[in-house]
């Protein structure tokens, strides 16, 4: 669906620069941006996907996100559009974040090849539509997510306002390459809460997986996003002999830990070949592990492992005392022992600034 776009300047001979993503494209006549979703009519920027789905959305467990300290056990009503501002070779959304959408407003997108996608067409919806599903769900989160939902902006400013009056959280799954002023709005409507994926502490790493100039914007983005409140969760995509040594690792724990706090949630995850497929290993347990408990040693209360079995990365515990407080399986709980206000039962420890919100679900 074409939209006016928010957040661009106009320059000489009709060219436009836009500064929603930390691209900045600048954008020539009739062309469009790194992330294919937001075009140049005539030096007038527009995105091209505003209330433009892959679907109508869809229930999932807030844990999926991952989320796991923000209201554990939550239903998150999910919705994704197309496009990226990356083009990381190893993306497991592929289909759907590199595609491009029609300029003609009719329903359906195109693959990497310029065939159209028959398996998937776009749902198009006003953001009152939204609201009214939302609501009708039941779900008390929703989450924009599967592709980059930064390049979404037009539509998560519309849609925030109306959510918040049913009292339910907005969240972001997302790669985090935000400009100042774009995290300023973000902010300034009121997200709840942001999943960003940290991929690496290396602009090489970003310059030759991801296809970007630098981590820098990453990292600002989730500081700015936790020093207005916005609870930040970390996802590190652990990819084998790209970004698995002990250096690596440690760099970005020690980070996260000077930047954003030790009751970060960090999540460690489990790579496997997809895309192009820059390795070709998966990433074995044994690295996993390692960074779990480099993640400890540096001082992060609550590190995870996802995307494949660790007795001890999918569960909460206590960081004053280690008690086992919601214990997982995948993204059921085996085990909830929190304190009703919300303290550990074993120390009294307070986790009211730790683990957010009311805990939804029972084993």
């Amino acid at each position: 669906m074409k939209f006016k776009a928010r957040l661009y300047e106009s320059l000489d001979d009709k060219k436009v620069k836009c500064h929603v993503c930390a691209n900045e494209c600048i954008i020539m006549p009739e062309k469009v941006g790194i992330c294919r979703t937001r075009k140049n009519f005539d030096g007038k920027l527009y995105t091209l996907i505003y209330g433009s789905m892959i679907s109508s959305g869809s229930l999932d467990p807030i844990e999926k996100k991952p989320l796991y300290n923000f209201w554990p056990g939550a239903t998150a009503y999910s919705i994704a559009s197309i496009g990226c501002s990356f083009k990381c070779q190893n993306c497991q959304n592929w289909s759907i974040s590199q595609a491009n959408p029609t300029d003609n407003g009719k329903n359906g997108f195109y693959d990497l090849e310029g065939y159209k996608n028959r398996g998937m067409s776009l749902v198009e919806m006003t953001p009152e539509q939204l609201e009214k599903r939302v609501v009708k769900s039941g779900a008390k989160t929703l989450a924009y997510t599967y592709n980059e939902p930064l390049i979404w902006h037009e539509w998560i400013m519309d849609t925030v306002p109306l959510l918040k009056q049913h009292e339910i959280k907005t969240l972001l799954v997302t790669n985090g390459y935000s400009t100042p002023e774009a995290s300023k709005e973000l902010i300034e409507v009121g997200i709840d809460a942001a999943n960003i994926d940290i991929k690496a502490m290396s602009d090489d790493f970003y310059k030759k997986i991801c296809g970007v100039k630098s981590v820098q914007p990453v990292l600002d983005t989730a500081k700015r996003f936790k020093d207005n409140d916005i609870h930040v969760e970390v996802t590190n995509l652990i990819i084998p002999e790209l970004n698995d040594s002990r250096e690596d690792i440690k760099k970005l724990c020690e980070w996260i830990v000077k930047n954003l706090g030790k009751n970060t949630p960090l999540h460690f995850s489990a790579y496997h070949p997809d895309f192009r497929m820059p390795s070709k290993k998966r990433t074995p347990y044994e690295t996993l592990d390692m960074a779990y408990k480099i993640a400890k040693d540096v001082g992060l209360f609550f590190p995870y492992v996802g995307n494949i079995r660790h007795d001890d990365g999918s569960n909460t515990y206590c960081p004053n005392c280690g008690y086992l407080l919601l214990g997982r399986s995948g993204y059921m709980f085996t085990k909830i022992d929190v304190n009703e206000n919300n303290t550990c039962p074993n120390c009294g420890y307070n986790l009211l600034n730790d683990i957010i919100g009311e805990i939804n679900k029972k084993p």
